[in-house]
């Protein structure tokens, strides 16, 4: 996620640059101030900057200095200066505070455009990724597709804790995930500020202790057990409560929400608001496969990314799962995948871990 200041006194002109950033920047946070004394205020309370837009003739205290107080707290920080004004003087003023880029207004688009993209080191490819993300997470929570949504995130955590144990810092890629998520959930009535409280505490996590193997489980537990609150409030989940058509959709969304508990087929049709009897034929005639099974390869799929990435031993595993107890969970779980935890654990391994696993 990018925080991007714009320091600009004319709101029209503040309006388009607002504009343009949005559409070219993805997972971008802006922050605004007409004057110099609130963008010194931004400077003070921001923990990062990534680049700062600053009109050069805004009112006191004026862009150069904003941009010196800016550069003594922050050296970092990305500053292209806009100005009505094709003054040389001031250009060469601008060089020494170590300006990336100098644009005079009106700004075109595709001149601010490239100018961003260049100096944030935004590539096509990485937009394009960060597109695609922002798109699933869209799509997957607009339309309450639990089940969809958890096999979205095992799927991208593990691909980052896969890059990790190749040797690659895959850290942002996370940070992005639970950055465009928090976005995505941004609500004027707060109703998501746990959520929100979490996901920005799981990023600082994985700032500060990197994607080791003891970090993996703490991220895909606490994400699996925030789909309990995300999920309870979606307008498509509440369609779902009182459509005497959906429920499938409901007794599927009750395992997912719950997916880290003890689930039983009487306490499910409860959710599903129908007859045990009834929600198992239907549910083996649409999804080809009972209840039981469909919790059962649900858990599994959690079993192995815990297996793969995690340091746990089985017995933690199992009870994280809700089974009895770490026999019963190598016998699940021998059954479904064909292969012990152990042998699970030892070939998928990275050459680093494979003299250190901790079999239980």
């Amino acid at each position: 996620m990018y925080n991007i200041v714009i320091v600009e006194d004319e709101p029209i002109e503040l309006e388009s640059l607002n504009r343009i950033v949005s559409q070219c920047v993805d997972n971008v946070v802006l922050h605004e101030a007409s004057t110099g004394k609130q963008a010194i205020e931004l400077i003070d309370s921001l923990k990062q900057i990534d680049m700062m837009l600053v009109d050069i003739n805004i009112p006191l205290p004026n862009g150069k200095e904003v941009i010196e107080y800016l550069k003594a707290k922050n050296s970092t920080t990305k500053v292209v200066v806009t100005s009505a004004n094709d003054d040389f003087d001031m250009l060469r003023s601008m060089l020494s505070l170590r300006v990336e880029d100098y644009l005079l207004k009106p700004v075109k688009k595709a001149t601010l455009t490239e100018t961003i993209n260049r100096t944030l080191g935004v590539d096509r490819q990485t937009m394009s990724a960060s597109r695609a993300m922002k798109q699933n997470i869209t799509d997957l929570l607009d339309h309450a597709q639990c089940a969809q949504w958890h096999d979205y995130l095992l799927k991208q955590v593990n691909q980052a804790f896969q890059k990790a144990q190749a040797g690659t810092d895959a850290s942002l890629q996370l940070k992005e995930l639970f950055d465009t998520i928090r976005i995505h959930l941004a609500r004027p009535n707060d109703q998501y500020a746990t959520v929100h409280t979490k996901l920005n505490s799981l990023a600082q996590e994985v700032e500060r202790y990197g994607l080791t193997p003891s970090l993996y489980a703490h991220l895909i537990l606490s994400l699996l057990r925030l789909s309990h609150e995300i999920f309870s409030m979606t307008p498509i989940t509440a369609k779902l409560q009182s459509s005497h058509q959906a429920f499938l959709q409901r007794a599927t969304l009750h395992i997912e929400r719950h997916i880290l508990e003890k689930l039983t087929l009487d306490d499910i049709a409860k959710h599903a608001f129908v007859s045990a009897c009834y929600l198992s034929r239907g549910f083996k005639n649409q999804c080809g496969v009972g209840v039981s099974n469909y919790i059962t390869q649900r858990k599994i799929a959690i079993a192995c990314g815990l297996l793969q990435y995690s340091d746990l031993n089985m017995n933690t595993i199992a009870l994280e799962l809700a089974w009895q107890d770490a026999n019963y969970f190598c016998r699940v779980f021998k059954k479904t995948v064909g292969m012990t935890p152990s042998a699970y654990r030892q070939l998928h391994a990275s050459p680093q871990r494979s003299a250190a696993i901790v079999t239980g």
